[in-house]
């Protein structure tokens, strides 16, 4: 390229430069018009008048305690068992044991609990919430009914597992016992356990022909000597409620439809108990434990008739494997 078109091609850039310099340099933004401050807000304050007070209603009458329903006869048996805040209850002592009572502490075993101090009321139920172990994971409830007819009583006990429990494992235990009841309280003439568990059911039921003195046990059905005072695994728990006994050692015999035997009992010192229904005193009364057998321990209230409010199940361990612990009571006379 010749010098003097280069020179020329230069000076145009350079001019090029420079007024596009110049036009930018001109350049203004223009901003927009300031914004007009809005008028000042006022708020006024008037009074309205207050809205006119309801109606007064009428306070409704309290609710008597409901009476429980009546039960259709069953050919076995309707029987135990029903959430609640989580409460701590008083850690009672374990089952109690031979070594843990001696003679210096307390008496020796009476053949049969002192007659009866009370009678039961005509109509009763108790509902019951089941924990499993001692971890209160709550698994289910328990149902306890009665009627008292002239002489004659029905005592039915409904256990169950419900909500995810009963969805793993559906476990019903049904029980019935009915008899007389005499001058020395309740007395079995017949009694039926009904157990559903996995799918299977067992059933066995324990005769008492008070004069032959003789009880037909099933489960191979068989007849065994009936000590006086005989109960039922379900009675046996109301039949001590009505003797209220005292601290010390007591023996009654037992069936639980399978087999006859005498429960040593020690009744303990009166505690207090945490339960749904309330703080409850309570006489605490242990089946005496023996290796390899299973075992039972409850507590009766006596602001409440002398019932079952707790009640504890130890396996053939000695271990807690169950419990059903009181969330309501309702008993008639009428």
């Amino acid at each position: 390229m010749a010098p003097h078109t280069l020179r020329r091609l230069t000076t145009f850039a350079a001019l090029s430069l420079l007024a596009h310099a110049l036009l930018i340099e001109g350049v203004r933004l223009q901003l927009p018009p300031s914004v007009v401050e809005p008028p000042p807000l006022e708020a006024r304050l008037r009074e309205i008048a207050p809205p006119a007070p309801p109606p007064p209603r009428s306070r409704p009458e309290p609710r008597l305690a409901r009476e429980p329903a009546e039960l259709a006869p069953l050919p076995i048996a309707t029987s135990p068992v029903s959430p609640v805040p989580a409460y701590e209850p008083a850690p009672p002592a374990g089952p109690a044991t031979a070594e843990a009572t001696t003679p210096a502490t307390a008496p020796a075993a009476e053949e049969n609990p002192a007659p009866p101090a009370r009678r039961l009321p005509r109509k009763g139920e108790i509902s019951y919430i089941l924990y499993l172990g001692t971890d209160r994971f709550s698994v289910g409830r328990t149902q306890q009914t009665w009627v008292v007819d002239g002489d004659r009583y029905r005592l039915t006990s409904m256990s169950e597992t419900t909500g995810l429990a009963a969805v793993f494992v559906r476990q019903r235990l049904d029980n019935v016992s009915r008899g007389h009841v005499t001058a020395a309280g309740l007395r079995p003439d017949y009694f039926a356990t009904e157990r559903l568990r996995s799918g299977k059911t067992e059933a066995v039921a324990a005769k008492f022909d008070w004069n032959a003195m003789t009880a037909s046990i099933d489960n191979p059905q068989r007849s065994v000597a009936l000590p006086a005072g005989a109960q039922d695994i379900v009675s046996f728990a109301y039949q001590l409620g009505l003797s209220a006994p005292a601290p010390g050692r007591i023996s009654l015999p037992v069936t639980n439809g399978w087999k006859l035997e005498r429960y040593d009992l020690v009744v303990g010192a009166e505690q207090t108990l945490e339960t749904p229904l309330g703080t409850l005193r309570a006489v605490p009364i242990a089946q005496v434990s023996h290796p390899g057998e299973e075992s039972i321990e409850l507590w009766l209230a006596p602001a409440h008739r002398w019932l079952p409010v707790r009640i504890r199940f130890f396996d053939r361990e000695g271990k807690p494997s169950g419990e059903q612990l009181v969330s309501e009571i309702h008993v008639s006379d009428e």
